[in-house]
């Protein structure tokens, strides 16, 4: 099975903000869907979840890794439609933030307030299609809306851990 990481990116604004990225739609693998900043785990890499993590944030987002501070390493992932473990980060940046992302991986940044996450039912189960091997069907998964952002899959997956590690905005390691 292929590895990857992600960053849980947190901007410590006034009203902290979670950052996602929306994938390029000329992608090979998940195009134009929103996710955070991550990816496959290369010899480069040393095998070693964190770099990966580190160096994806910094080509995606187009910020200096040194920017953003780790503070918690979630539990692994599985994805559904590609079977990749993925080792999600938590990771807290004080502002400002600027964005230079790569247009080649990224379409667009997304910063969404974490109390629109925390909100009574905002993050919720329910259903999507997935195609693997050209053949489609449903999966039952955790869904999370937020104005133009749907986010499904093991990214939502992340989510629900992180609001059942931190039960509250204010349980968050931000300082």
């Amino acid at each position: 099975m292929n590895r990857a990481a992600v960053v849980i990116p947190i901007v410590r604004h006034p009203e902290p903000a979670l950052i996602f990225v929306r994938r390029a739609d000329h992608l090979a693998r998940n195009p134009g869907q929103i996710g955070f900043p991550g990816g496959f785990i290369d010899d480069a890499d040393g095998d070693d979840p964190q770099t990966a993590a580190l160096r994806e944030f910094e080509e995606e987002l187009g910020m200096p890794r040194e920017r953003v501070r780790l503070v918690d390493r979630l539990d692994d992932v599985v994805t559904v439609a590609l079977s990749v473990i993925v080792t999600p980060f938590v990771g807290i940046l004080d502002p400002p933030v600027d964005y230079r992302f790569d247009t080649g991986e990224t379409a667009s940044v997304h910063e969404v307030p974490l109390t629109a996450l925390y909100a009574p039912g905002a993050l919720h189960p329910g259903t999507e299609h997935v195609t693997r091997d050209g053949q489609q069907f449903l999966v039952h998964t955790w869904l999370f809306d937020y104005a133009e952002i749907h986010v499904w899959g093991a990214t939502a997956r992340m989510l629900r851990e992180l609001v059942n590690r931190y039960a509250n905005i204010t349980d968050l390691p931000l300082d």
